[in-house]
Formats: structure tokens, sequence, C-alpha cells
């Protein structure tokens, strides 16, 4: 199976609120669990930052309906690569608050303690995502 990682940012629309995410995050797990679909959200008020890993012809789809989706705007396609193995194979969409970043891991990659993923550029998005995802597991870890 052909597999490929996919990361944009864009910036929400007036038209999405946090009711539409939680509704998003519900829907696309089911669906990305049943097409093979893998990744991680950093949700901003300003900002989504996403990686999509998963089958190319399936993370291509939900691409285009990501594009014509009126909650984003200036989207930008940060990463589009053939992979062999996934980075978040385990989730069918991890959701991390940008509030809920280490400041440490945010000052890493940014240039203040303003999340900004378009300023992150290809490379540095997704060593951002890898990053805050490893908080994640650390954190989810603990409350076991």
């Amino acid at each position: 199976m052909e597999m490929v990682r996919l990361i944009y940012v864009s910036r929400m629309t007036d038209m999405c609120e946090m009711e539409d995410i939680h509704d998003i995050l519900k829907k696309s797990r089911t669906n990305n669990a049943a097409k093979n679909i893998t990744g991680i959200l950093c949700y901003d008020p300003i900002y989504f930052l996403q990686c999509l890993e998963g089958p190319k012809k399936e993370v291509n789809s939900l691409y285009r309906n990501i594009l014509r989706d009126d909650r984003h705007s200036d989207v930008l396609l940060l990463e589009y690569k053939d992979i062999e193995e996934r980075s978040f194979g385990n989730w069918t969409m991890a959701f991390i608050k940008s509030s809920e970043i280490d400041p440490e891991t945010l000052l890493a990659f940014t240039k203040g303690e303003k999340f900004d993923p378009y300023a992150l550029g290809s490379e540095r998005a997704g060593d951002f995502l890898v990053a805050i995802a490893a908080q994640e597991r650390k954190r989810l870890d603990t409350q076991r």
C-alpha cells in the first residue's frame, strides 16, 4: 500500500466554533478509522495545523474536502511525501489545543510564545507535531 504524509496549515473562519471542532473530531475519528488514516490536529483559536497519514488516495480525497470546507481559509500545504511508516499510527486523530503545548516545546520551534504554524515551514512543522504528540502521549500515560 502506497502511504503518504500530508501536513497543512489553515486559518479558521468565523464559521467555525468550538462545537464544530468537537463535531469534526468525532466524525473524522470514525471516518479515518474506516479509511486507514491517522494523524494529529493542533488547534488554536486562529489556526489549524494538521498531519494526515495513510493511503495516498484516501489522504488526497480528505485534503480535497478540507480545501472545499468553508471553515478553513488560507490553506497552505507544508508537506506531502511518501512514507514507509507512520508517525501517528496509534491515533485516528490526535487533538491538541495550542494552549496545552508545553511552553518549552513551543519556544523550541517558534520565535516566541505565540503559536503561528505558518512560520514553521515544512520540516519544522513535522518535527513540531511529533514533539507535541510525544508530549500528549506522556500526559496520557500519567493519567493511567
